[in-house]
């Protein structure tokens, strides 16, 4: 059982088979459910993926012009909501002479297949006498901050910025963004004025590449016998297919479980091609 052609990596596609192969061929190629819970208690785990959804959502609305009032007002039965919606106003990025696509989406041909990734905001500062400049935006919803050593090491962190450098022509007029102009800032909902910097570079874009297609060189290498389990059993206790791997039943506790899987990467977001803008070469 192989990939079809059609299929799309993704930074969360490519992060399960870095993570442990076994999960990356039972969701993506063998695409077996199994019901287990990421994390206990299951109930708490579900109401702040919902309120994190929520901030991303209000954030999106946000920068397509809704009142920052009226968007307070729809939070105000949730505190803690509003406390995170507070820090955004007062501790945000300000993007008023900025170019602003958010919940963009670009995709770009990579080896036999397409990567995808879905943005929360992609600001451009055009340029006049000088090369426009681009940042990507990551909204996370984290119990703590996040270590930069930690964010630094995650697909996220190389595959936004490479596939901004491959497509984001269609963002700025037609011209393409050089990695140099290329910069990723994780903002923190809890932590408003300790944001994750990494600016990007050509050097870097080249290693990104290679590791990229290596990995899906991997991954079309899998064959049909089962793929290895991921050598980091502390992983497993976050992973709905634990019991089927006997890697034990009950889930890890969520307080416990940033640093494996951040609440808002538990939901993968699956990309439209028909409503994305082909890139031409």
């Amino acid at each position: 059982m192989t990939l079809g052609t059609d299929f799309q990596f993704s930074q969360g596609s490519l992060q399960d088979f870095v993570d442990c192969p076994r999960r990356f061929q039972l969701r993506y190629i063998e695409e077996r459910a199994w019901p287990a819970v990421q994390a206990e208690p299951a109930l708490e785990n579900e109401q702040y993926l919902e309120r994190g959804s929520r901030f991303h959502h209000m954030v999106y609305q946000f920068f397509l012009g809704v009142p920052a009032e009226k968007l307070t007002q729809a939070a105000e039965h949730d505190e803690n909501l509003v406390q995170w919606w507070r820090n955004f106003l007062e501790h945000g990025p300000d993007l008023s002479e900025q170019k602003q696509y958010p919940e963009i989406g670009l995709s770009a041909p990579l080896g036999n297949y397409r990567l995808v990734a879905k943005y929360d905001l992609v600001a451009i500062r055009p340029g006049d006498d000088q090369p426009s400049q681009a940042t990507i935006y990551d909204w996370k919803t984290s119990r703590k901050r996040t270590k930069r050593t930690w964010l630094k090491g995650k697909l996220q962190t190389r595959v936004y910025p490479y596939l901004l450098a491959r497509a984001g022509s269609q963002l700025n007029d037609g011209w393409a963004l050089k990695p140099n102009q290329i910069e990723m800032i994780y903002w923190f909902s809890n932590f408003p004025q300790q944001s994750a910097h990494f600016p990007y570079n050509k050097k870097q874009f080249k290693e990104d590449e290679t590791y990229l297609l290596a990995l899906i060189e991997e991954i079309e290498a899998l064959g049909e016998e089962q793929a290895p389990l991921t050598e980091d059993e502390s992983r497993c206790r976050f992973c709905v297919y634990r019991s089927l791997c006997d890697r034990g039943v009950e889930a890890g506790p969520v307080d416990e479980l940033e640093g494996f899987d951040e609440p808002e990467q538990g939901i993968e977001l699956e990309l439209d091609l028909e409503a994305v803008d082909e890139v031409v070469y």
